[in-house]
């Protein structure tokens, strides 16, 4: 019963990290494309995968989903593009790290599968439900999913070495 607790605290506390980062410019970096912007809003449910395991970094994702609906609605963009690839984020983190057995490495391939996941599934997507060309968004992921694997590559690694310390769960 105490992990639960741990979890779903963990879960709380990253997941409003992401609304804070949602709502601030600090959650979205500009970049001179037709997105406009590079996020690091999804950090959080990478960090919540690896430290918490899967619904942590599930229900994370889902915290985020919820706090960039809005972004979403205005560009007339199916929801699914913004619930599936969110939700998946925490998930694809804890299962490379997981496959990867633990280690350092784990770490760093974490962060870039699920920010992978991350950005070619919302951009993906949006392409599917006819929202946006392929035209259209080869540009966006070429600058921004590569300016979002940097991003998490280097903010994750650390905030995971210092929760595994100050936060074991497992």
């Amino acid at each position: 019963m105490k992990l639960q607790v741990k979890k779903l605290v963990l879960a709380s506390v990253l997941g409003a990290i992401s609304i804070v980062l949602s709502v601030t410019p600090i959650g979205l970096i500009p970049v001179p494309n037709l997105s406009g912007s590079a996020t690091t809003m999804h950090i959080p449910a990478i960090v919540g995968g690896i430290i918490g395991g899967p619904f942590v970094g599930a229900l994370v994702g889902l915290f985020l989903a919820f706090a960039t609906m809005n972004l979403f609605f205005a560009l007339g963009v199916n929801l699914f593009a913004c619930f599936i690839p969110r939700i998946l984020i925490g998930v694809v983190a804890y299962y490379v790290w997981i496959g990867l057995k633990k280690g350092n490495i784990a770490i760093f391939a974490s962060s870039l599968g699920a920010t992978f996941v991350n950005t070619i599934g919302v951009l993906g997507l949006a392409v599917v439900f006819g929202n946006f060309t392929l035209k259209q968004i080869i540009p966006i992921i070429a600058l921004n999913g590569t300016l979002e694997l940097i991003f998490s590559a280097v903010i994750v690694f650390p905030l995971v070495k210092i929760l595994q310390r100050q936060f074991p769960l497992k």
